[in-house]
């Protein structure tokens, strides 16, 4: 054979072996995370993935050849989550934790992503199930370490963006539960609490995160968890009423949102309970009245006014509740916050709407915000029903809540030598139950030797008791 056809023979063999490589099956379908979109098909779900995961705080390597699929509903963008993603599916969600940052480069919200989980690790930080690429020990304790980016390369792989963003699922601050954790939510008219608004969501001094409290109008909560790095951390609260979409996470048994970026929290609308200015007002015997024995509503678009006849100052209260009365009748008003109203003011309270209940037998209107409560006046009076102790208890479910007199009385005590506590009065008609806080100003007072003049409001704790509003209320 010529050289020339030797030549040719050879450039022949090499296009041929070229043509017998080219032909040849690759071991994937699909590029690695940094290329191309691609696919998988999932034989295992997020759910059932998680079960594997039987020990808290331990870690469990995945054996089985599991795919999972789903789409990014948490990225790494707004520095609210740091080197994590969530993972959700149909069946749930589940946070993957990486050694890399900006994530958000490759893995964006609503992009789907597909993970050969064989050989990754599953545990739990506080509760929450993650997926991890191995683990490290130092000193004898084990540490988790995310998908390195050899791991991603090989287990990840990128799909397409989802042709419609995954809506968040709208729920309730009690319809939370596990099922959930990882998932994109929706909670509307919630509010965050009154000490929580126009704060910053974290601390961007120190870089520390924070809780805010959630609540809606019923007063279920949900803690509001913001990192200090979060590019909105420096953000204030909104201080209405509206809807906030998150991420749900947990913290032992503490279910935490955590915000995609302040745009999750939308809340310009009048908070819970509002009042308009236009209330009707109404006498407090015909706010008694409305209660129907069981938690009842309060009619609708209704004030009441009346003076208080607690006094916060001498301690002998719960620094929530307030007495108030007017000519017709008196009752209690159980406020959210510490209230600043003292003894002898004039207020107006509007109490359309709220909850009218029994705490112990006594009526209240309960969980009412101290900004439906208004100052009209003070230096104001009233003046107490003189009463013997028999007509208190014949009389007492119309009198309850009100300020009484008591001439004559004798207060003795089975053990104790001064007021605090339970104390016998009784005038020779009678006798009734007299308690007085440890905390009282007043409390260490001795027991008068002598009959005495007591000034009292008549109340209910399991059965009808007198209590003190300061040391005056006593006169030998």
């Amino acid at each position: 054979m010529s050289h020339k056809n030797l030549f040719f023979s050879a450039i022949a063999a090499l296009l041929l072996a070229v043509g017998f490589v080219a032909c040849v099956k690759t071991e994937f379908d699909e590029p690695p995370a940094g290329g191309e979109p691609g696919s998988l098909t999932p034989n295992t779900t997020i759910a059932q993935l998680k079960a594997l995961h039987i020990s808290s705080g331990g870690f469990e390597t995945i054996t089985g050849d599991l795919i999972i699929g789903g789409e990014i509903v948490m990225d790494d963008r707004s520095g609210n989550f740091y080197k994590t993603l969530s993972l959700q599916d149909a069946s749930g969600g589940i946070d993957i934790k990486f050694n890399s940052s900006t994530l958000y480069g490759q893995f964006p919200i609503g992009r789907k992503i597909f993970i050969r989980c064989k050989d990754l690790q599953l545990t739990d930080y506080n509760g929450l199930t993650q997926l991890i690429g191995s683990t490290v020990t130092e000193a004898g304790v084990v540490s988790s370490v995310g998908l390195t980016d050899a791991q991603v390369r090989t287990k990840v792989v990128k799909g397409e963006y989802a042709a419609t963003p995954l809506a968040p699922k709208i729920v309730t601050a009690n319809d939370i539960d596990n099922s959930m954790l990882s998932t994109f939510i929706r909670l509307e008219d919630v509010q965050f609490i009154k000490a929580d608004t126009g704060q910053t969501y974290a601390d961007v001094v120190t870089k520390f995160s924070l809780n805010r409290t959630l609540e809606d109008c019923s007063k279920q909560q949900l803690l509001v968890r913001t990192s200090g790095y979060a590019n909105f951390a420096s953000g204030k609260t909104p201080k209405g009423k509206g809807h906030i979409e998150g991420v749900l996470g947990v913290f032992g048994t503490t279910y935490q949102l955590y915000l995609r970026d302040e745009k999750g929290a939308i809340m310009d609308s009048v908070r819970c309970g509002a009042t308009t200015g236009n209330e009707t007002q109404i006498n407090i015997s015909d706010l008694r009245s409305a209660y129907t024995g069981s938690n009842t509503s309060a009619p609708a678009n209704r004030k009441i006014k009346g003076i208080v006849t607690s006094d916060r100052l001498g301690k002998n209260l719960n620094f929530k509740n307030l007495y108030i009365q007017d000519g017709t009748a008196a009752i209690v008003i159980r406020f959210d916050l510490e209230h600043p109203f003292n003894l002898g003011d004039e207020v107006e309270i509007v109490v359309g709407g709220q909850e009218l209940s029994e705490f112990n037998g006594l009526l209240q209107v309960n969980n009412v915000s101290v900004d439906r409560a208004k100052l009209i006046s003070t230096g104001k009076s009233v003046t107490p029903r003189t009463a013997t102790v028999a007509e208190l208890n014949t009389n007492f479910a119309a009198w309850e809540s009100s300020l009484v007199k008591i001439v004559g009385a004798t207060i003795t005590a089975t053990t104790g030598t001064t007021l605090s506590g339970s104390r016998t009065i009784n005038d020779g008609t009678g006798s009734i139950v007299m308690f007085t806080q440890s905390a009282a100003t007043f409390s260490g007072t001795p027991l008068p030797g002598v009959p005495v003049t007591i000034t009292a409001i008549l109340s209910d704790f399991n059965g009808k008791q007198l209590i003190l509003r300061n040391a005056a209320d006593i006169q030998q």
